[in-house]
């Protein structure tokens, strides 16, 4: 036979034969690695948003308790050490800003509190700048200020207050007495809570006694 007769004829294609061809997907499933870690996902989702819907009962335990040695009118003896420990993280985070860590307080904008006769002087002064805050005219250390302190007595206990003066009243080469947190509670009780700020140093001085101005020019704070 001949070569030519060896060949076998390619078959034909068709229309109707490619016309019927339809495309279809491999049913892939998802690996179970992946399943893994979007379920794990999901529950740490769950569980962080469940976590943080409220304060744990460490933290809110922590926010309700009192200042450590504080919790009650302590005698001086025992526990001037305990004031002057809270007092000072109490001025690091209520009045360092203003006042200064080294108590001088800011060049023509804030008083200081280093020999200063509304620190050192008579207690009530000190705790009713607190209590209620002072605005207007006030003469310390032979210069005007003309600021605003504002009130703490809506945001600090009693104790804490006590504390936070009696910690102004030990420092920077201060030495007067401690307060205790009953004599705050008793400058509490003197005037209605929102009677709103001292009327500078002019008005202090009715309630307190603590002179506005210095009689002499050569008087010291100290000496008020």
């Amino acid at each position: 036979m001949s070569q030519h007769n060896d060949q076998q004829p390619e078959p034909q294609r068709t229309p109707l034969k490619e016309s019927g061809f339809e495309p279809y997907e491999v049913n892939r499933p998802i690996p179970i690695l992946v399943l893994a870690v979007t379920v794990a996902l999901i529950a740490w989702g769950v569980y962080t948003l469940w976590a943080d819907s409220g304060p744990s009962t460490e933290a809110a335990a922590e926010a309700e308790a009192p200042i450590a040695g504080i919790d009650t009118a302590p005698t001086i003896a025992d526990n001037a050490s305990s004031l002057v420990s809270a007092g000072a993280t109490i001025f690091a985070a209520n009045c360092a800003t203003c006042h200064q860590a080294n108590g001088s307080g800011i060049s023509e904008a804030v008083p200081p509190l280093v020999d200063s006769r509304y620190v050192t002087g008579a207690a009530d002064t000190p705790v009713q700048i607190l209590l209620h805050g002072i605005k207007g005219p006030i003469e310390v250390a032979g210069n005007q200020y003309d600021g605003r302190m504002p009130r703490f007595g809506e945001t600090l206990t009693d104790s804490e207050i006590a504390a936070v003066v009696s910690y102004i009243r030990q420092q920077w080469g201060n030495s007067a007495a401690f307060v205790e947190p009953a004599f705050v509670a008793e400058q509490r009780a003197r005037f209605v809570a929102d009677r709103g700020p001292w009327n500078g140093g002019a008005e202090l001085e009715q309630v307190t006694g603590v002179p506005a101005r210095l009689a002499r020019a050569t008087d010291t704070e100290a000496s008020q």
